[in-house]
């Protein structure tokens, strides 16, 4: 039993880290107000979504690779394929939805397993059956998660702000998607 409760926190600890590396490739265009691709010929940063992917926005391009960076003195400038944006932006509501699962989980009643109550109310039966050095061990865990909380409500913040500043500009601009 214990052996398949460790797989799943791998599982679940692997499906977050993917997670966040997918969100933190989209947060990344966020790094600059001139995150869109630059127009050739041009250095102006009030250039548009559909100027700077081309006239035509109704199809969706193929990514090509790797994001490019310049650096323009104070301005840094991402630059991304229209489709990776898109697939990006595909992936918020997602994430969105599992950091609010797992911050109701965490702040959830003595009957949520894996809620710091819980681990707490653990910690109480293994302190009242004489075994110490689980209770301490089961608070040093409930500590943690709740410190857990903070860093999660920041995650969700980042993408709120990413939300509304590259996915539903995005969406709007070119037509394609919603952004929730």
């Amino acid at each position: 039993m214990t052996a398949r409760l460790n797989r799943r926190a791998r599982r679940r600890t692997v499906a977050a880290a993917l997670a966040t590396l997918g969100v933190g490739a989209l947060l990344t265009a966020t790094a600059s107000a001139t995150w869109a691709a630059p127009i050739a010929g041009s250095t102006s940063a009030s250039a548009t979504l559909p100027d700077a992917v081309g006239a035509d926005t109704t199809s969706t391009p193929a990514p090509t690779g790797t994001p490019t960076v310049t650096v323009n003195g104070s301005t840094v400038t991402i630059t991304r394929d229209l489709a990776q944006v898109q697939a990006m932006c595909a992936r918020v509501p997602t994430a969105q939805k599992r950091i609010a699962a797992d911050i109701a989980r965490i702040q959830g009643g003595s009957d949520v397993q894996g809620s710091v109550a819980w681990l707490q109310a653990r910690a109480d039966t293994q302190r009242a059956a004489g075994h110490a050095d689980a209770a301490k061990r089961l608070d040093d865990r409930a500590a943690l998660r709740s410190d857990r909380v903070a860093a999660l409500t920041k995650r969700a913040d980042r993408l709120a702000k990413a939300e509304q500043n590259i996915c539903a500009p995005v969406a709007a601009q070119t037509g394609t998607g919603t952004s929730s």
